[in-house]
C-alpha cells in the first residue's frame, strides 16, 4: 500500500475529512441521546456516534477533496498573479 505524500494540500484533505467525521460523530451522539433511553456516555452511542461520523466522512470524501482542490487551485492562481504583479513592478 503506497502512503500518499505529505503536501499541504493532502493536510488540508484530512483536516477537512477529520472536521467531518468529528461533526457528524457529534451530531449523531446527541441524536441518540435525544431520541433514546440511552445517555451520552453508553458505549452504544460513542461506538455509534464514531462509526456514523466515519461512515459520512468517508462517503462524502470525493466532494471534500474537490473542494480543497479548487480552493488551492484559487490561492495558487492569486499568489501566481501577485507575483506577477510585483515582478512587473520591479521591472519598471
Amino acid at each position: 500500500m503506497q502512503t500518499t505524500p505529505f503536501t499541504p494540500r493532502n493536510a488540508a484533505k484530512f483536516v477537512v475529512r477529520g472536521v467531518v467525521y468529528i461533526k457528524t460523530a457529534q451530531i449523531t451522539k446527541h441524536a441518540i441521546v435525544d431520541r433514546t433511553r440511552f445517555e451520552s456516555d453508553d458505549m452504544i452511542v460513542q461506538i455509534s456516534g464514531n462509526l456514523v461520523g466515519w461512515y459520512v466522512a468517508d462517503k462524502v470524501k470525493p466532494y471534500t477533496d474537490k473542494m480543497v482542490d479548487v480552493a488551492a487551485d484559487k490561492i495558487a492562481e492569486r499568489r501566481a498573479k501577485k507575483k506577477d504583479s510585483k515582478q512587473e513592478e520591479t521591472q519598471h
